[in-house]
């Protein structure tokens, strides 16, 4: 039978497991202010597209009442030219 002495300071250990603890639990908060940090950044970039968007709409829809209120093109409508079809093929016969 093989015995091997271990002696282990239990001062040691504990000091072992405690300074692993402070430096994972550094590391991780490394890690998170990094995501949040890029998170916010993704939000501003997303708030300034979606802010983009809307005024191009706005603009879209300020040119659209341009147009709308210059058009001086006469507008004949469909349902007048189907009468004058059915009236010509009518007083043909």
């Amino acid at each position: 039978m093989l015995l091997i002495k271990l002696s282990i300071d239990l001062t040691m250990l504990v000091g072992a497991i405690v300074g692993a603890f402070v430096i994972g639990f550094l590391f991780r908060g490394a890690q998170l202010r990094k995501q949040k940090n890029r998170v916010s950044e993704l939000e501003k970039e997303m708030m300034t597209s979606h802010a983009e968007i809307l005024e191009l709409q706005k603009e879209r829809l300020t040119l659209e009442k341009q147009l709308q209120g210059a058009s001086t093109i006469p507008v004949i409508p469909i349902t007048a030219k189907e009468e004058k079809k059915s009236d010509k093929s009518t007083g043909a016969k």
